[in-house]
């Protein structure tokens, strides 16, 4: 009876080690490239809805709304997280590690599903805090040289 035991336990062994090598064949990127990406892109985005809310929606105050964003601009900052050239504190405590191992094809894959999110509706504010970033806005400020937000960017 021990042979038997024995001869099964041997047995096995081949079969284990063709499992963990289809496994990590199936791991390992054997898809098309396009797949592959769009499946990266797709889990990361996923993780990237925990704090950013689903399609980029937040609606935290410590979370920006990236649905509707500029693709250029999402690029800049998940560049600068992963560089740890951005520095604020938001940036050092939760995008530092989240962005470390982002290739440039995923942090352009993400950028663009977000650029291509509808935007949140803003709400209309009355708040000195409002009036003064809408004076910033279409008149800058001109004792400190600060052109107006829209003479670049438009209204």
């Amino acid at each position: 009876m021990v042979d038997n035991e024995a001869q099964r336990l041997t047995a096995s062994i081949p079969a284990a080690f063709a499992f963990v090598a289809l496994a990590i064949a199936g791991c390992g990127g054997t898809r098309p490239e396009s797949a592959s990406a769009d499946s990266t892109v797709a889990g990361t985005v996923h993780v990237c809805e925990s704090c950013h809310g689903p399609g980029g929606r937040s609606s935290s105050s410590t979370f920006p709304r990236l649905a509707g964003q500029q693709k250029d601009y999402i690029v800049a900052q998940l560049q600068a997280f992963r560089d740890k050239t951005r520095a604020d504190p938001h940036a050092q405590t939760y995008m530092w590690g989240m962005a470390a191992r982002l290739s440039d094809p995923t942090i352009d894959g993400i950028a663009a599903y977000y650029a291509s999110q509808t935007p949140v509706a803003g709400e209309p504010g009355a708040s000195p805090e409002i009036v003064a970033g809408k004076k910033i806005f279409t008149e800058g400020i001109p004792s400190e040289s600060v052109p107006a937000c829209m003479s670049c960017h438009g209204e």
